[in-house]
């Protein structure tokens, strides 16, 4: 699957394991009783795990080929040289990080 394909049906595929993010939020929040610290929003922290984990396995999986299109990109405007100073492999990472994340919200 490429990474121009709707982000969708790629996030679809690649699903975190849901049992294990609970049931570390549940570990966690029997330390913070146990500790007599304030509990946790268990439905924020879900939430918010299992959307770290879907963007985590979105980005390994498409990385490196969106990382390969915004180089051919920049090296067909810039010249063939581009990339191989800090700023241009700053531009690379900056572009690369704002495409996988539009493909992961859905604008890609």
């Amino acid at each position: 699957m490429l990474p121009t394909e709707d982000a969708c049906t790629a996030r679809a595929s690649i699903g975190p394991d849901r049992g294990a993010i609970f049931s570390e939020i549940l570990r966690r929040q029997a330390l913070r009783r146990e500790a007599q610290l304030p509990l946790l929003d268990v439905r924020a922290e879900y939430e918010r795990a299992v959307e770290q984990a879907q963007w985590r396995a979105h980005a390994k999986t498409y990385r490196e080929a969106v990382r390969a299109q915004v180089l051919a990109e920049l090296r067909a405007k810039n010249g063939s040289q581009f990339g191989g100073s800090v700023g241009g492999r700053w531009a690379v990472r900056l572009l690369t990080e704002k495409r996988l994340q539009e493909t992961f919200n859905g604008r890609g």
